[in-house]
């Protein structure tokens, strides 16, 4: 029996072309890391670091929670409910004193490259470069950090203003 009468010429024309797309998408991805993969664990203590692909501790367990890090090697790490960074030897990038903190796993690695993450302090979001350094002000209301995008939202009385931020840290909204 043929596929296409099983299928149709046209069904199995457009099931070719998903898997050649397919291929060549994932044939393409960058399997080298640019910076070691860590991963949250907790030890007996009860208290949260990181270990690494052998399971040895890369970053002290002091915290009281941590996150998933970005593709940048910033981590996300928690005391007494305040949040900051660490870099991948465990060097503070942040004080630990934010109420929140974001950033975005690329779990292809390299997929993106990755330039920030955010810290919110009294309700307002800045923005901090993978060295810890901030680049914005706690000005914007809203973040969203999606696909290597920097998603910034204002209130200017009742409306929202939204844009991004580029990949040089300029406002771009939109009109």
């Amino acid at each position: 029996m043929r596929l296409y009468k099983f299928f149709g010429k046209r069904e199995l024309w457009r099931i070719s072309l998903c898997a050649i797309a397919f291929f060549f998408l994932f044939s393409n991805l960058k399997a080298q890391e640019t910076y070691p993969m860590y991963f949250p664990c907790r030890c007996e203590t009860g208290e949260w670091g990181y270990i690494d692909k052998d399971d040895e501790w890369v970053i002290t367990p002091k915290y009281d929670a941590v996150l998933y890090e970005t593709n940048g090697g910033m981590y996300p790490v928690s005391v007494g409910g305040k949040w900051g960074f660490v870099g991948i030897s465990g060097e503070p990038l942040t004080d630990i004193i934010y109420d929140a903190a974001i950033c975005e796993i690329d779990y292809c690695k390299n997929n993106y490259k990755v330039y920030y993450a955010a810290l919110r302090s009294k309700g307002k979001w800045a923005f901090i470069d993978v060295q810890g350094k901030f680049i914005t002000e706690f000005k914007y209301d809203e973040v969203l950090i999606l696909g290597g995008k920097y998603i910034i939202r204002i209130r200017d009385g009742k409306k929202m203003r939204s844009g991004y931020l580029s990949d040089d840290g300029k406002e771009i909204w939109n009109e």
